[in-house]
C-alpha cells in the first residue's frame, strides 16, 4: 500500500491535492510546464476550499455567450437583478423596479476633520422612463467600448435603453404602446420641436427634450408626468440633457435626435518613428428617422486636452471629471507622445554610488526570502514580492554583483513555479470559463468573489516575468513557462472583441483613459480606482513581456495604455492641467476616483502619508512619468506636510510608522530635485514592502547621475528614455532584447547602436552622442 508521502509526490500528474471523502477530483490543465483548474479545490487535508469568481446573471443569452465585461462603468447591471448607478457624464442612469432612471448629477463636498475631502456628483433621478408594462429585471443586452445597451424586459414586451458615455442622449426602443416619464418635479414647459413628436422641458433647472417618432403623440398627464404615444412599427425615442434652451441648441439637437449609437469601438496605432499614440474613436449609428446618422456626442477633458479636434465646440456641461464639450461626428482621433521607457537603468560607478550599492544589495538578498507574501500569501502581496527581487536582480545584474542578481533570478522563478506548476494545494491558478477570467489562490481583497483588482495583482507578476525573459528568453517559451504568463496577460489585456474566453480590455475604460479596480461595480458611486500607479505598473509589464517575446502586437497594446493611462492620470487624479478639480477641493491630488467622485481618502487609512503614496508606488524604471512637471513634485510635499499636520492635529492616527514610505517619497522626490531626495532619505527609515534600501539609494544616485526625465526628446524605438542634468549633460538608453544589433535614432540628433540583449547608453552636452 503506498504511503500518504508518495501519494502526494503522485499527485502533480493529475491531483493537486488529496480530496476530501467523497470530494469531486480536480484535473490540472497543462499549459507548457505548469498547469492550471477549471475551478477553486474545494479542500481536503491539506488544503482549503477557495471562492469561486461570482455569476453574472442578469445578461441576455448573447451576453452569456461571451466573457462577462467585470471591471466597467456598467458591470453593476451584470450582477444584480437592476443596477447601481451608471456614471456616462454629462448624464447618469440606474435601472430600478419602476423604470430606467436618468439624471444630470451635481456638485456636492463632503469632509471631516482629519484633512478626508471628496468632491461627489451623484446620481439623481430628474425623470424616470416608464415602459407601458412592468420591468421583471435588467439584463446586460450589448455593449460597445463606452456604451451600453440595457434591457428591461416584462411579460412578454421589450424595453431597451442604451447609454454612451460623454453623450447627452440616450435612445431607447420598445415594443409597447407607449410610454411614461416621472418627472422628479413640476415642469417647467417649453415649446414643441417643430411638430415632431416631442417636447422639451426644465426639471430643477436642468433641461430635457425628449424626441419620439414621426407619428407619436405628447401628453403632459400632469406637471411631473409626459406621457408619449408611439404609433405602430415605431417604438423609439431619444432623450437628451440640454446645456440650455437656446433656439439654435434645440435646432442643433433636433438634427442629431435620430441618429441612434448602437455601437462604439477604439481603435490604437503606435506610430514607433514618430513615439506617438494615435487612438480612433468611432461611432456606429442607426438613422431611425430622416436620414440622420451623426451623432451629437461630447468628449471628457482627456479627450480634449492639447488635442485640435475639427468641429468641437466649446459648449458643453460640467461634471466630476471636467468640462464635457459637445462634438457632432461619427469618429474623432487623439495623439498622444509616448515618452518611451527602459526595463532597467546603466551602473552606478564606484564613485558615484556604486560601492554603497554593492553593501547595500547583500544585506537586501539576504532578506528577500521573507519578503514575499510580507501580508498575505495571494497574488498580490507574493506579486510584490516578485517586484521587489526584480527590481534587485537588475541592480545586481548592472552592477556586476552577478552572484546575487543569479540567486535573485532562481528565487523569482520558484515562485513563479510554486503557484504556475499546479502542484501546490494551496497557491494555484484557475481559468473560470463560465466568468471568462483567471484568478489566483489564495484570493485577496475580492480578487476572486469580486473580481477586485486584477491589473494590480497581475501587472507585478507580469512585469517580473518579463525581467526573467529578458535575461532567459528560453524561460517565456510557450512550451516553458509563458503560456502561464499568458492566461494573467489575457485576463486583464485581451485586445479582441465577443470572445467567450476573456473580455475586451477589462480593466480599462478607452473613453475616460484609465483603469477600473472593482469587478462588480456595486457601489452608489460607480466603480472605482485608487492606486492608478500599479495600473501603470501593469501596462509597463506588457510593454516589456511583448518586447522581450517578440509579440509586437502585445507591445503596442501595452504602449497604448500606458500613454493613454498616464495622460488620464495627469488629468483626474493630479489635476496637472488645472481642468478637473473644484476650487472648494484645496488637495494636492485625487487619491481616489469614482465613478461619481474624487476623494482625499484610501480602503484602509486616512493617513496622509499613505493617501498620497498609493499613487507613486511602485517605483520602477517604468515610473518617470511621475516627474513630468516638477512644480507639482514640490506641491505634492507642501500638500502632504499640510495634511498631515492637520490629522495630528486632529488626534489620528493608524499605527503605522511616522516615517511610513520615506523610501517611496524619496525616490519620488528625486525626479525633481535628487539632491533633496538624498537628504530625505533615511536608511535605517521606514522601507515599503515592494520597495528595498538598496533600490531606493540606487534610484536617488541614478538620478543625481543621469538628471530628469527629459520628455522633449523622443525615439524611434519602443525601449528607450532620456535624461538630462541642469548642466545639460544629456544621457539617452536605449534597450534591446532583440538577438541582432539595433540602430536607433533620438529626435535631437543622438544615435546609438544597441548590442543585442542590452541596454545602450549615449551621453551628450549637445544633444547628439554615440553609444558608450
Amino acid at each position: 500500500m503506498p504511503t500518504i508521502s508518495k501519494l502526494i509526490a503522485g499527485a502533480s500528474a493529475a491531483l493537486v491535492m488529496l480530496p476530501a471523502l467523497g470530494a469531486t477530483v480536480n484535473p490540472r490543465i497543462p499549459a507548457g510546464l505548469g498547469g492550471y483548474f477549471a475551478q477553486p479545490h474545494a479542500g481536503g487535508l491539506f488544503s482549503s476550499a477557495g471562492p469561486k469568481p461570482p455569476q453574472a446573471p442578469w445578461r441576455t443569452p448573447a451576453m452569456l455567450a461571451q466573457a462577462a465585461p467585470t471591471n466597467q462603468w456598467y458591470s453593476s447591471v451584470m450582477f444584480t437583478r437592476w443596477s447601481e448607478p451608471l456614471f456616462a457624464f454629462p448624464v447618469s442612469y440606474q435601472a430600478v423596479a419602476s423604470g430606467w432612471e436618468v439624471g444630470v448629477p451635481t456638485q456636492s463636498i463632503h469632509s471631516a476633520a482629519d484633512g478626508f475631502r471628496e468632491v461627489v456628483w451623484p446620481h439623481h433621478a430628474d425623470l424616470t422612463v416608464r415602459p407601458d408594462f412592468k420591468p421583471e429585471s435588467a439584463l446586460l443586452a450589448g455593449h460597445g467600448d463606452w456604451s451600453v445597451t440595457v434591457s428591461m424586459p416584462g411579460q412578454g414586451h421589450k424595453f431597451l435603453a442604451t447609454a454612451v458615455q460623454g453623450s447627452p442622449f440616450s435612445y431607447y426602443q420598445t415594443d409597447g404602446k407607449d410610454v411614461t416619464l416621472e418627472l422628479a418635479a413640476a415642469a417647467q414647459q417649453h415649446t414643441d420641436m417643430s411638430g415632431r413628436a416631442g417636447e422639451v422641458f426644465t426639471v430643477n433647472g436642468q433641461p430635457w427634450a425628449v424626441y419620439g417618432p414621426e407619428g407619436g403623440h405628447v401628453e403632459w398627464v400632469s406637471a411631473t408626468e409626459l406621457k408619449l404615444d408611439l404609433p405602430p412599427g415605431k417604438g423609439y425615442f431619444s432623450i437628451a440633457a440640454l446645456p440650455d434652451t437656446n433656439a439654435t441648441t434645440l435646432q442643433q439637437f433636433a438634427r442629431h435626435a435620430y441618429a441612434f449609437v448602437t455601437d462604439t469601438r477604439v481603435h490604437w496605432h503606435y506610430d514607433q518613428a514618430a513615439s506617438q499614440v494615435d487612438t480612433d474613436y468611432t461611432y456606429t449609428t442607426q438613422p431611425m428617422q430622416g436620414g440622420q446618422q451623426v451623432p451629437l456626442v461630447g468628449l471628457l477633458p482627456n479627450l480634449w486636452w492639447g488635442q485640435h479636434i475639427p468641429g468641437l465646440s466649446q459648449q458643453g456641461y460640467a461634471s466630476v471629471r471636467g468640462r464635457v464639450r459637445l462634438l457632432a461626428a461619427n469618429h474623432f482621433q487623439t495623439r498622444l507622445n509616448y515618452e518611451g521607457i527602459v526595463p532597467y537603468w546603466p551602473a552606478l560607478a564606484a564613485n558615484a554610488g556604486g560601492s554603497r550599492v554593492d553593501a547595500l544589495l547583500g544585506g537586501d538578498v539576504a532578506k528577500m526570502s521573507s519578503a514575499f507574501g510580507t501580508q498575505s500569501q495571494g497574488t498580490y502581496w507574493i506579486g510584490k514580492g516578485l517586484g521587489r527581487a526584480a527590481q534587485l536582480m537588475n541592480i545586481g545584474e548592472v552592477q556586476g554583483r552577478t552572484g546575487d542578481a543569479k540567486a535573485l533570478e532562481e528565487m523569482i522563478k520558484r515562485h513563479f513555479r510554486r503557484f504556475f506548476s499546479g502542484t501546490n494545494a494551496n497557491s494555484y491558478f484557475v481559468v473560470d470559463r463560465s466568468l471568462g477570467t483567471t484568478v489566483g489562490y489564495p484570493s485577496e481583497y475580492g480578487s476572486v468573489s469580486h473580481m477586485n483588482d486584477h491589473h494590480f495583482h497581475y501587472g507585478y507578476w507580469i512585469l517580473a516575468a518579463a525581467q526573467l525573459a529578458l535575461r532567459d528568453p528560453h524561460w517565456a517559451d510557450k512550451d516553458q513557462w509563458g503560456s502561464m504568463v499568458d492566461l494573467l496577460v489575457d485576463d486583464i489585456a485581451t485586445d479582441h472583441h465577443g470572445l467567450a474566453s476573456y473580455p475586451f480590455l477589462r480593466n480599462f475604460d478607452p473613453y475616460e483613459g484609465h483603469s477600473w479596480a472593482s469587478g462588480d461595480a456595486m457601489m452608489a458611486d460607480g466603480n472605482n480606482q485608487e492606486s492608478s500607479s500599479e495600473a501603470v505598473n501593469a501596462w509597463a509589464g506588457l510593454i516589456f513581456w511583448g518586447a522581450a517575446t517578440g509579440d509586437t502586437r502585445l507591445r503596442d497594446l501595452g504602449i497604448y495604455l500606458y500613454t493613454t493611462e498616464v495622460h488620464s492620470i495627469d488629468m483626474y487624479w493630479f489635476d496637472l492641467h488645472h481642468v478637473v478639480f473644484a476650487p472648494a477641493y484645496r488637495r494636492g491630488l485625487a487619491a481616489q476616483v469614482f465613478g461619481d467622485k474624487y476623494s482625499y481618502n484610501t480602503w484602509w487609512t486616512q493617513n496622509p502619508r499613505e493617501v498620497q503614496g498609493i499613487n507613486l508606488l511602485p517605483l520602477t524604471t517604468a515610473s518617470t512619468y511621475l516627474g513630468r512637471d516638477p512644480r507639482y513634485v514640490e506641491s505634492f510635499f507642501d500638500n502632504m506636510k499640510t495634511m498631515s499636520e492637520r490629522y495630528a492635529k486632529a488626534g489620528m492616527s493608524d499605527g503605522t510608522p511616522s516615517d511610513i514610505w520615506q523610501d517611496v517619497f524619496a525616490e519620488y522626490r528625486a525626479l525633481a530635485d535628487p539632491a533633496q531626495a538624498m537628504a530625505d532619505w533615511n536608511s535605517q527609515g521606514s522601507t515599503e514592502d515592494g520597495d528595498s534600501r538598496t533600490h531606493a539609494y540606487y534610484w536617488i544616485r541614478s538620478m543625481q547621475a543621469m538628471g530628469r526625465p527629459d520628455f522633449d526628446i523622443h525615439a524611434d524605438t519602443p525601449l528607450y528614455a532620456v535624461f538630462k542634468t541642469p548642466a545639460g549633460v544629456v544621457t539617452h538608453l536605449a534597450c534591446n532584447p532583440g538577438a541582432q544589433p539595433l540602430q536607433v535614432h533620438f529626435s535631437d540628433g543622438a544615435s546609438l547602436v544597441v548590442a543585442p540583449h542590452d541596454l545602450g547608453v549615449a551621453r551628450s552636452q549637445t544633444g547628439t552622442g554615440s553609444a558608450q
